[in-house]
Parts: C-alpha cells; structure tokens; sequence
C-alpha cells in the first residue's frame, strides 16, 4: 500500500517547492531584466473560494505610459506556472494546465491592448508562483532570448477551507475540553466556601452555646 501523506505535510512540501521555483527562477531571469524593457501593461491576480477549491483570476491590463515607448512588434501572452526546477505548465484559455507553451492571446500589440481575464479553479492550498511572459510571436517563451519585456512574476496564495484543515478541527476540540475542564473548575470553587464555612462568625458573635454558659 502507498503510505498516505498528510494535508499539513503535503502543504509544507509545497510551499517549499514553490519557494525553491521561485528563488530559481529569480535567479534565472534577473540578469535579463536588466537588459528588457519594462512590460506596456500590469497584471494583478484575483483569488476568491470557489466550492472546494479557489479561483484564481489574471488581468492583464495595458499601462498606456509605457505603451507608447515599447516596440511596435507583435507578441504572444503566456500564463506560466512554475513548479520547480526547470518545471513549467501553460494556461490555456480553457482554464487547464498544458505542459507545452500555449499562450492565452496570440499577436498583440503594446498599442491598443484590451484588458485579459484569464482563470482557472485550483484545489490545492499554499501558494504558487505564476509568471506572465510577452514573447515574440509564434517563438518558444522559454527562450529569454525571445522575450520582448520583463517578465512580471506573480505569488498566489491558495487558501483552504478550515473543514480542509485538520489543525483547525483538533484545535476546535482542544478549546472544547478547555472549556469543559474550566466551568468544572469554577464549579467546584463556588461550591468550596460554602461547605467550609464556619459556623461562628466573629463580626457577628457566637451563634451557638458552649461549656461557659454564654447565652444564645
């Protein structure tokens, strides 16, 4: 039998593989940007629960200051994954993940660029580093030589349901025993003083007889 993995492993190892892409790929492309132009658009990422899972939304939207001074070249958008070392997956505009370079538009130009909504519903947790790539048309995007702007590196946390968690039901349970063990304890404090009470109280004086014949 395979030995299970889990959730809470399985999600340290990811964030760790996630990690280790990144630091990669920041290595990898950093002596590139330096010779790149800064990408005619912004990207930014929605993430909203969805069932059981999270959708995951990139817009990419033209920055009309810079539109003017890029290129007046064609270019294919990809949505890439990174999911190690050396290891990417492409969106495609189905909302799947391909391992051969698909773009999600082919032949855009800097000038007169639409806004892009892309997406996809992932039922993991964590996070995962996304890059969107501009490169040439028709070209292999995993070729820095074909990139015609930085690429925009983008961190997605994936969050979970806290039925998904098994932390948050063991943690629900020991707050339960707490609260059980605590309004016991108070329990038995307010019940002490009242079986330990003395009978005779001095600011009052004695309340029953004794050998020396004080009154009652």
């Amino acid at each position: 039998m395979t030995p299970k993995v889990a959730p809470t492993t399985a999600r340290w190892r990811l964030t760790i593989a996630a990690l280790a892409a990144c630091v990669t790929t920041w290595l990898a492309i950093a002596p590139v940007e330096a010779f790149l132009p800064s990408p005619p658009f912004d990207v930014s990422m929605d993430v909203s629960p969805d069932g059981t899972g999270n959708r995951v939304t990139v817009r990419v939207e033209a920055r009309p200051a810079l539109a003017k001074a890029a290129v007046p070249e064609a270019f294919d958008l990809y949505v890439v994954q990174l999911q190690g070392f050396q290891v990417a997956v492409f969106l495609t505009t189905s909302g799947v993940w391909s391992p051969t370079p698909v773009s999600v538009q082919r032949g855009l130009f800097a000038s007169g660029l639409a806004p892009i909504a892309v997406g996809w519903t992932d039922r993991r947790f964590g996070s995962m580093h996304v890059m969107v790539i501009g490169a040439r048309t028709a070209t292999d995007p995993l070729v820095r030589s074909n990139w015609l702007f930085r690429p925009i590196l983008r961190v997605v946390p994936l969050r979970a349901r806290q039925a998904d968690d098994p932390q948050s039901s063991e943690a629900l349970m020991i707050i339960g025993l707490l609260g059980g063990l605590s309004a016991i304890a108070v329990g038995i404090v307010l019940r002490l003083p009242r079986r330990g009470r003395p009978r005779d109280d001095p600011r009052r004086g004695p309340t029953t007889g004794g050998e020396d014949g004080v009154a009652v």
